[in-house]
């Protein structure tokens, strides 16, 4: 081993011979920053980021036009199963990744937005608002079958639950269901649309989806009088949502850096908003800190346990 001395001093050098090559051009590829972007990047994952996902990759290539990207679904635990095997190069999820399931310290979790969450009924039915105990009731127990019930017409209940592979399902079953398990129409295929369009096609059913599906095929259903609004999510009386996490394994290919950087830029995060998300730097969180708000980056590491002791 050499004596700290020499280190510090072959490691100045190595600093001096770098910044010279950069100075002078000597050097290919340091300091080149005009190297148009090229390759292809492979997505997929949650269904409830490709919305997001899907229309900031079409963005990203109007400016690199040497770039392909491809996004597809299939469900959180997909995009983190696909990433963590190197199948994919992005793999997207509504949760986070569990450790003991990918120890891999190359499988990096980047935060690009957060996700509202909302409860949906067939257009027939004109229930605006379940209690908490009411969801559960409907989901879980199976006490409440039919919708007069709960203030709406003589009609059965049909419940719509999302495939094991789901995100959406897994926050649905932890932060409303208080980790009880599911009952009711079980969907094959992870697919917010499918959610979307099998709740619009079933008399009486009720469903759960990501905001940015929303559409005026189905009745919105608030949770204990509360949407999914940002002021609620901000204020803690709305709990049913996520952070969107986009995995890589690693960060050492420059295309998929320079479109992580994207997602987190001013474009990428004012299509965000309009499409119902809430962006990344917007992420305050009153019930946190009982000091007040915190930024995103301060309060990640405490999400779980915090959320989970409220849960």
């Amino acid at each position: 081993m050499r004596p700290r001395a020499a280190r510090r001093s072959a490691g100045a050098i190595v600093v001096l011979l770098a910044l010279c090559c950069a100075l002078l051009g000597g050097c290919a590829g340091l300091g080149d920053t005009t190297q148009p972007l090229s390759g292809h990047l492979s997505i997929d994952g949650s269904t409830a980021l490709q919305p997001l996902a899907t229309k900031a990759a079409v963005l990203f290539t109007q400016h690199n036009p040497q770039v392909r990207i491809d996004v597809s679904g299939g469900g959180s635990l997909k995009g983190v199963s696909d990433a963590n095997a190197g199948k994919v190069d992005i793999g997207d999820s509504d949760v986070y990744a569990d450790p003991a399931l990918y120890p891999d310290p190359n499988l990096t979790d980047h935060l690009v937005a957060v996700v509202p969450f909302t409860m949906i009924t067939n257009l027939d039915v004109n229930v605006k608002s379940l209690s908490q105990a009411q969801i559960i009731a409907i989901y879980s127990t199976g006490q409440i079958r039919d919708w007069k019930d709960v203030g709406g017409p003589d009609m059965p209940i049909v419940p719509v639950v999302r495939p094991m592979t789901s995100g959406t399902r897994a926050t649905f079953r932890k932060y409303v269901l208080g980790g009880r398990d599911q009952k009711g129409t079980l969907l094959q295929s992870d697919s917010s649309q499918t959610v979307l369009q099998t709740v619009a096609q079933t008399p009486g059913a009720i469903g759960y989806l990501a905001l940015s599906y929303l559409d005026s095929m189905v009745n919105q259903v608030a949770i204990d009088n509360k949407l999914p609004t940002p002021q609620n999510i901000h204020a803690g009386s709305y709990a049913f949502w996520s952070f969107e996490h986009m995995y890589t394994l690693g960060d050492a290919n420059p295309l998929i850096e320079a479109f992580l950087n994207f997602m987190v830029g001013s474009e990428a995060q004012q299509l965000a908003s309009q499409l119902g998300y809430i962006p990344i730097a917007d992420a305050q969180i009153a019930f946190f800190q009982p000091t007040g708000v915190v930024p995103a980056s301060a309060f990640v590491r405490r999400e779980s346990e915090v959320r989970d002791a409220a849960a």
